[in-house]
């Protein structure tokens, strides 16, 4: 959840910097979004001179990586802890980690991982929102992509600086579902990860008992 919160971080900092620049370009902003120019100005004050704007990517960014890490750890672990249960899988635990980083390729193997990691769980095993969680996955690294894109493009001498693109209109909608998806995605993984543990825990005891 840390990657969620992270990322609402980066979104109320990104319309704080851009309320900000309203304020210095028209000597002046009539209307204000005052809780994010609040929070922009109050970490400006703290951080060293220009870092507040891009203290929330950061965050984001280094928050996004560790929570990746720790569910490919997890993803590992449970893909062996499947094999021990006896059931009958399609991807060797290499691919648990391994097809993440295969261009094109990641976009559907380490789908098929968590399923078939799912799937040993037997027919009793609980329901896992594996579809929606990759959906949401795929999603938001779209949105984190064209943010990051949007963020260069509209930053000084961009080549959309103060174009009809660099405007509240469209950067406000941009942030807030790139936002939005973190959080959906976060909710959705722990979800699948508690259902995945609980699964091989309640296959564990049945080995023990039988």
């Amino acid at each position: 959840m840390v990657s969620a919160i992270a990322g609402v971080l980066r979104a109320i900092l990104a319309m704080g910097h851009y309320e900000h620049r309203i304020d210095v370009v028209a000597h002046g902003n009539t209307d204000p979004v005052l809780p994010a120019l609040m929070a922009y100005e109050l970490l400006d004050r703290v951080l060293p001179r220009g870092m507040a704007s891009t203290a929330g990517e950061r965050l984001s960014l280094l928050a996004s990586l560790l929570a990746a890490a720790a569910f490919v750890v997890w993803l590992h672990q449970a893909r062996r802890a499947a094999g021990r249960l006896g059931g009958a899988l399609e991807w060797a635990p290499g691919w648990a980690v391994g097809g993440w980083f295969i261009p094109v390729a990641n976009l559907f193997i380490p789908y098929r991982v968590v399923r078939d990691v799912w799937r040993a769980g037997g027919p009793l095993a609980p329901r896992a929102p594996v579809r929606r969680w990759w959906a949401s996955v795929l999603i938001t690294v779209l949105l984190n992509g064209l943010i990051r894109l949007y963020g260069v493009a509209t930053s000084d001498g961009g080549v959309l600086e103060q174009t009809a693109l660099d405007m509240r209109i469209v950067a406000y909608p941009l942030w807030t579902a790139g936002a939005v998806a973190t959080v959906v995605t976060a909710y959705l993984t722990v979800r699948v990860m508690r259902r995945i543990t609980e699964a091989q825990q309640s296959g564990s005891r049945q080995g023990r008992t039988t």
